[in-house]
């Protein structure tokens, strides 16, 4: 559980010197310059916080600021993104945390699906486009037809339950020191925002992944990889760019395309709902 000199000097130079601070206003750049004079001791912090399992309750707690939606109306509340503005302080320890969870997945697993796409080093939507391209050739070179199904999961990062990120990660087989680290990641939540009479207001969380943390799009992707592995009538494929879904069905004709596409659709949602 240590935690190592390189794996804090990572952590610290993935630090975003133009982000917004968290509630407790240190810039990240001042981290940086602190690293330099302090890694024994953030060392030392960060491992006592990996051996007991605990978050320190101030790194728990984020300021909430709206980002509207290009193209949206703006008078509607889904224009907008809240993003969770988060203490850098435990930002690198979700990194420290998060690079641990990785090198489990690659190399002792069970790894994330092939065919998810976002929020991964290494990937992006073009090779998305290439997986989907890839298929469609498969299918039409054997004289068929192909039909794509696309799913829209309305406020899909915020709704996320807790109790399915703990079943996935202990699907994952991710080492129990790090599941009780992020079971206490989510314990006792707090957002602070200013509502329309510019007061501020307190809310506890008890769902979802926080947008601009760092663990959340890793822990959305381990908890989705279960809709990838839904098991689907031959021909039909699950191609994903974090919550973006796409149902592919290669068949002889549309008929049949149509009716496997059901079926296959229907499993999916019944795994997204589940």
């Amino acid at each position: 559980m240590h935690v190592s000199r390189g794996e804090l000097r990572d952590a610290v130079k993935k630090i975003k010197s133009a982000k917004a601070p968290g509630p407790d206003g240190v810039p990240g750049r001042a981290w940086r310059l602190a690293h330099k004079d302090l890694q024994d001791e953030m060392r030392d912090l960060y491992t006592l916080c990996l051996r007991e399992g605990k978050f320190f309750p101030v790194w728990k707690e984020a300021n909430i600021v709206l980002l509207p939606k290009e193209g949206k109306p703006r008078d509607q509340p889904s224009a907008y993104r809240p993003i969770c503005l988060l203490d850098e302080a435990g930002k690198i320890l979700e990194r420290i945390i998060c690079d641990r969870i990785v090198w489990h997945l690659a190399r002792k697993g069970p790894n994330l699906d092939e065919d998810q796409y976002g929020l991964r080093v290494g990937r992006s939507t073009i090779d998305a486009v290439k997986r989907v391209r890839s298929i469609a050739e498969s299918v039409m070179e054997e004289g068929g037809v192909l039909l794509a199904v696309s799913l829209d999961i309305s406020n899909a990062f915020n709704t996320l339950p807790w109790r399915r990120v703990g079943a996935a990660l202990e699907y994952h087989q991710v080492p129990p020191y790090l599941i009780a680290m992020v079971r206490d990641y989510f314990r006792d939540r707090k957002v602070t925002y200013y509502n329309r009479d510019a007061e501020r207001t307190e809310r506890r969380m008890s769902c979802g992944v926080p947008q601009g943390s760092v663990l959340g799009p890793l822990l959305w992707n381990i908890t989705y990889d279960v809709v990838l592995r839904t098991a689907l009538p031959s021909g039909c494929h699950v191609v994903c760019y974090a919550d973006d879904t796409l149902i592919l069905v290669g068949e002889r004709n549309w008929g049949e395309a149509i009716a496997k596409a059901n079926l296959a659709t229907g499993r999916v949602v019944n795994t997204i709902r589940r």
